[in-house]
C-alpha cells in the first residue's frame, strides 16, 4: 500500500494491495454441507491446502492481515502467518468477515436447500432460507468491513481528523489481537494430521456473537530455519523483489515523496469474497473482464483475489475509492503439474 498525504489539511490519497484469500477445505466442504456460522473443523485435505497457501506467500510481506473468528478462517490465516518468513504483523479477527448465516439450512446438503427453493417456487439463487441472512445483508456487512478498514489506515497513517473519537472507539474495539489464539504446536499437529473426509468428523459448534479476546504467538524463527545470515538475506531480497514486481503498475500521486508500502491480507468466506468483489465491479465499477460471467461463484477454498486500492478523501470527508483487479481466484498453488496424485484442487463449484 502506498500511502501519500497531500498539503492541504485533511486530504488523503491511499493505495494499497488487497488479497482476499478463502478458506481451507473443510470436512463440510468436502460433502456439500452448508456450514454459514457452524464452527466447523478443516479436513485433513484443507490442514493440506493452508500450509500449501502459506509457503506460496512465504516472501510476501503483509503489514495487515485480517481474518474471520470462525475456525476454519482462523486456522487458515494462523498457518500463513506461521509460513511467512518477512511478515512481522499480528492477525486481527473481525466477526464482520464472518460466513453468511444460513439459519435452517446450516448443517444441511445444498441438494437440501435446492429442494427447499424449489418447493417454495423460488430460484435456488434467490432464495433465503428461515432464519438466514439475504446476501444484501452479506454485502453490507463486506462493505462496512471493507470502508473500516479504509479507515483505518487512514487513522494510523493519515490526519487525525478522519475519524471521530467515538467512531475511533467503537472501531477499535471490534478487533482482537491474534497473540496466543492458537498454540504453534497445536497448528502444526493440524496441518500433518491424517484424517479420513467423513460426515462422521464433523463438529458442529454455534458461535457465540460475543468475541472473546485472544492472542497467538507471531514469531515462526523456531519453526522455520531463519537463523542463518544466508536465510535472512534470501529472504529479504526475495521479498523486496516480489514486492517490487506486485507493485509495478501503481497508478502514481502527484506527491511521490513520503510514500509507505502497505499490502493488506483478508481470509473470509466464500459468501462474503463474493459479495466484497461484486460490489467492487457493480458499485465501484472496477473492471474485472471476462469474471463478470462467473461473479455468482465461490470462490475456491485457498484461492486468492488481488487488486491494488486507490482511497481518497476530500476537504469535505468524502471518500471514494477505486480498483483495479490483478489477480482472481487463483489456486495455482494447489495443482501439482508432474503428479496429480498430490493436487490439493477440490473445487466444489456452487453458488451459496
Amino acid at each position: 500500500m502506498r500511502l501519500i498525504l497531500s498539503n492541504k489539511p485533511n486530504v488523503n490519497y491511499i493505495h494499497f494491495n488487497l488479497t482476499l484469500a478463502r478458506h481451507a477445505e473443510t470436512y463440510a466442504n468436502a460433502e456439500g454441507i452448508i456450514q454459514g456460522i457452524l464452527d466447523t473443523e478443516l479436513s485433513n485435505i484443507g490442514c493440506h491446502q493452508s500450509r500449501a497457501l502459506g509457503l506460496h506467500l512465504q516472501y510476501h510481506r503483509f503489514t495487515h492481515i485480517y481474518s474471520s473468528d470462525l475456525k476454519r478462517a482462523a486456522e487458515t490465516a494462523h498457518l500463513i502467518h506461521l509460513l511467512n518468513r518477512v511478515s512481522s504483523c499480528e492477525i486481527k479477527f473481525d466477526s464482520l468477515l464472518r460466513e453468511r448465516i444460513f439459519g435452517i439450512a446450516q448443517g444441511r446438503t445444498r441438494q437440501w436447500l435446492r429442494e427447499l427453493a424449489k418447493e417454495n417456487g423460488v430460484p435456488y439463487i434467490n432464495f433465503t432460507p428461515s432464519g438466514a441472512e439475504t446476501t444484501a445483508q452479506v454485502r453490507k456487512r463486506a462493505i462496512n468491513f471493507f470502508e473500516n478498514l479504509c479507515k483505518e489506515i487512514c487513522l494510523k497513517y493519515g490526519t487525525s481528523t478522519l475519524l471521530t473519537k467515538q467512531d475511533t472507539s467503537q472501531h477499535l474495539a471490534r478487533y482482537v489481537s491474534a497473540e496466543n489464539l492458537f498454540l504453534n504446536q497445536e497448528l502444526l499437529k493440524i496441518s500433518h494430521r491424517i484424517c479420513s473426509i467423513s460426515t462422521e468428523n464433523i463438529h458442529y459448534q454455534l458461535i457465540s456473537p460475543i468475541i472473546l479476546t485472544r492472542s497467538c504467538g507471531s514469531s515462526i524463527d523456531s519453526t522455520l530455519d531463519l537463523s542463518s545470515p544466508s536465510s535472512s538475506i534470501l529472504s529479504y531480497n526475495s521479498s523486496i523483489e516480489k514486492r517490487r514486481i506486485f507493485s509495478k503498475n501503481l497508478t502514481d500521486f502527484p506527491d511521490k515523496n513520503d510514500c509507505l508500502d502497505l499490502d493488506i491480507l483478508v481470509v473470509s468466506h466464500g459468501a462474503v469474497i463474493r459479495e466484497l468483489i461484486k460490489y467492487f465491479a457493480c458499485d465501484l465499477k472496477t473492471d474485472i473482464g471476462q469474471h463478470l460471467e462467473t461473479i455468482q461463484e465461490l470462490a475456491p477454498n485457498t484461492s486468492i483475489t488481488r487488486f491494488q486500492v486507490s482511497y481518497s478523501t476530500n476537504e469535505q470527508q468524502i471518500p471514494t475509492a477505486t480498483l483495479q483487479l490483478i489477480d482472481y481466484h487463483n489456486k495455482t498453488h494447489l495443482i501439482n503439474a508432474t503428479n496429480d496424485e498430490y493436487n490439493l484442487d477440490t473445487t466444489n463449484i456452487c453458488s451459496f
